[in-house]
């Protein structure tokens, strides 16, 4: 019987421990509700202190944001958005156009081709029996020459170029729309100059194939010649203007995609100072927030360039106490900068 009475007394006392212990570890848990509101709160307070919700982008769409996220035991994640990011794409997309138009400068090794098969698709035909000796040297002159014409491969390349260099000058802030629109019509009537010098090329092409069966008349082959000249001597003009457009417009865009990532850089530094600040004044409003957990902040797009097209993450991870150390005043935005971990992943 005392047996019986000692091991229900015991498994009475261990019922009562276990209650305390659950009830202990009850109230040690935050209230999740009360803490998501506060952290809702928490974000709409550092949105408005980075000044997140002025940021617009295309028809109005806001460019910054920040969502939320609570691990027990750990604290809250809160991702950042900012405009950054999308200004970091920008000069992204610059870099890449300036890649690919360095890689279609270089040498073509079809472009021989092309003109090799344009050399033998427009081969002269054979001379009539009737045709002087004369005419038929007047002929084979004139049609080498208009053969090795080689202008429009490389003006509409140059052309291009400068039209894309044009485009990523006015992303990187280089070009307002007026200056672009200006430029735009300048290459337009680079471009409809050649095309009305081809066009004449073509005709006088025309005239020598239907005199060819004929015999030449002297005037007639200076007058053909004279015509030819005159292309000739606008042609080139015309593509090396054209050629020197594409090179300055590309040394303006290598610099001010220079000048850019370095304003970035800068504007990421002030971003996050900006933070420190504001998470030293408003962090310890998170007052739901278990006193040994962390507030990680990851600030999308914004970390260090990882190369292969990947762009990192930048994070920032508080100690709750050193938050409440930096509003008290015990600490400036400076040491809480350098007690908070900060890495790029």
């Amino acid at each position: 019987m005392k047996s019986a009475h000692r091991i229900r007394l015991k498994s009475a006392t261990l019922a009562i421990g276990v209650a305390a212990v659950c009830t202990a570890v009850t109230a040690q848990q935050p209230d999740i509700s009360d803490l998501q509101k506060n952290i809702d709160i928490f974000s709409g307070v550092l949105a408005e202190a980075l000044e997140l919700e002025q940021a617009t982008g295309l028809f109005g769409i806001s460019l910054g944001g920040i969502d939320s996220t609570y691990l027990y035991g750990q604290g809250v994640v809160l991702e950042v958005q900012t405009p950054l990011a999308s200004r970091r794409n920008t000069l992204g997309l610059a870099a890449l156009t300036s890649t690919l138009q360095n890689m279609q400068a270089r040498s073509n090794p079809f472009a021989a081709l092309a003109r090799s098969e344009n050399a033998t698709t427009d081969a002269p035909p054979t001379l009539p029996l009737n045709a002087t000796n004369e005419a038929g040297d007047f002929y084979r002159t004139m049609m080498d020459r208009i053969a090795n014409v080689d202008y429009s491969l490389r003006f509409n390349t140059a052309i291009q170029q400068a039209s894309d260099y044009a485009r990523s000058l006015r992303s990187l802030d280089n070009l307002d729309d007026a200056a672009y629109e200006a430029m735009r019509r300048d290459l337009d009537v680079m471009r409809e100059a050649m095309q009305i010098e081809f066009a004449r090329l073509r005709e006088i092409e025309n005239e020598l194939r239907q005199s060819a069966s004929l015999t030449a008349e002297r005037i007639a082959q200076a007058d053909l010649q004279s015509a030819l000249d005159n292309v000739l001597a606008k042609l080139e003009p015309l593509q090396d203007q054209a050629v020197a457009k594409a090179e300055e417009l590309r040394e303006r865009s290598r610099v001010a995609e220079l000048e850019y990532a370095a304003r970035w850089q800068q504007e990421v530094a002030e971003f996050e100072l900006n933070l420190y600040a504001a998470m030293c004044d408003y962090g310890s409003t998170l007052h739901e927030l278990p006193a040994d957990e962390y507030v990680s902040i990851i600030l999308a797009g914004l970390g260090e360039d990882a190369g292969e097209n990947h762009r990192a993450d930048k994070v920032h991870v508080f100690n709750k106490r050193d938050l409440l150390q930096c509003q008290s005043g015990d600490i400036d935005s400076q040491t809480l900068q350098q007690r908070s971990a900060h890495y790029s992943y």
